[in-house]
């Protein structure tokens, strides 16, 4: 059984969400059976390889460990240190880091279902520690969001306080029943995304004689396949979060009529892009600028987007076609900004409506061909 892939699976949600809606509907508390249900979906998901199992949850304790510690040190102290807070991030991004080096490095994988996107959730429950916003903690809570299985294995990315919020105060029955609608709308919507368009380009990949225009051609299609099967998955987890009484941020903001690179990274894995404006852009740039590193806050903020963009391209793999695509967004995200603040053509024709159809079209293509770098389409032997 796969997540939001196969039959079984369909099946089995249907049996899974049948008391989490009674709960619903009655205005109960639906925090506890979603806990439950999260974690038999993981232990029927992850049976058949029970090393992952282990490592998931080796790694959901040693962060909770890692977190419940760092709150201990600082209510006893009263603040952290720098070097302190730096040792507990990279304390925590440690479990991604060695997973990543494991496909480089010749020894057993430690990967599992989901670390990438578990790892970012528990950096920053310890960020905000640092920070002060997370002033106590829960282990049911932090476990349940950890483990929230329909988010476990490619996002949304959720923030702690703001799931919390949805699963310490349940929706009354009116509420319940419009963010049932709105969820099952999501998963019919995902599910048209995954197996309708998503699944045909996914075809055309894979049969060279339905897909002419050789790189180009394979630029389009794989671009489109990105979009509706990642888009349509992002859809049905935000779907039957709804079912559970938790409102999970959307992933997709029609990406395909963004007018820059910037406004594309608003649009496109919105969770992942505002995770790591706010918790690696904004942090790194403020610390330039107060340094006084650079003359001015806008070459700051250029080193910001190329650290950020390449940071996006590690976090997806350490496969070279995976640090081009950072890399390459990176510049894109550079270049755009020195356009948008030096072009005097920009300037006066920015609102115009030829000029700004012009610019999607050209930040399109810019983006199918950035997906078609992500896809090792020039690796491939």
């Amino acid at each position: 059984m796969t997540l939001f892939a196969d039959l079984p699976f369909f099946l089995y949600l249907v049996a899974l969400t049948v008391p989490a809606t009674v709960l619903g509907l009655s205005g109960r508390s639906i925090r506890n059976y979603g806990l439950f249900a999260s974690l038999l979906t993981i232990a029927i998901v992850l049976a058949p390889t029970r090393r992952q199992l282990i490592l998931l949850i080796g790694f959901v304790v040693g962060q909770l460990l890692l977190a419940t510690a760092h709150l201990w040190f600082i209510r006893h102290r009263g603040r952290s240190h720098p070097w302190e807070r730096r040792t507990v991030v990279v304390a925590a991004l440690a479990p991604l880091i060695v997973a990543k080096l494991s496909g480089i490095v010749n020894f057993p994988s430690l990967g599992f279902l989901g670390v990438s996107y578990l790892t970012f959730r528990a950096v920053q429950v310890v960020l905000e520690i640092s920070d002060g916003l997370i002033t106590h903690l829960r282990p049911r809570s932090y476990v349940y969001f950890m483990t929230f299985f329909p988010v476990l294995a490619a996002g949304p990315i959720d923030r702690s306080r703001r799931f919390d919020q949805d699963a310490e105060n349940p929706p009354t029955p009116t509420q319940y029943a419009r963010l049932m609608g709105q969820g099952l709308w999501f998963l019919v919507l995902g599910a048209g995304y995954k197996f309708g368009p998503g699944a045909w380009c996914e075809y055309a990949l894979r049969t060279p004689e339905v897909l002419p225009g050789g790189w180009l051609g394979y630029m389009y299609a794989y671009g489109f396949q990105l979009f509706f099967d990642f888009g349509g998955y992002s859809l049905m987890a935000v779907g039957v979060s709804s079912l559970f009484g938790i409102r999970t941020p959307v992933n997709f903001r029609i990406p395909f009529l963004s007018e820059s690179i910037k406004d594309f990274w608003n649009r496109w894995h919105v969770t992942l892009s505002f995770w790591l404006r706010d918790y690696l852009f904004s942090r790194l740039t403020m610390a330039l600028i107060r340094r006084k590193v650079f003359s001015n806050r806008a070459s700051s903020a250029r080193v910001g987007f190329l650290v950020n963009m390449s940071t996006m391209g590690l976090w997806h793999g350490t496969k070279p076609q995976f640090i081009l695509y950072g890399v390459y967004h990176g510049l894109l995200m550079v270049i755009n900004d020195v356009y948008e603040r030096k072009s005097s053509f920009h300037g006066k024709n920015r609102k115009a409506l030829w000029y700004r159809i012009g610019a999607i079209v050209v930040t399109v293509h810019l983006v199918l061909f950035g997906f078609l770098i992500f896809s090792g389409y020039f690796h491939a032997p």
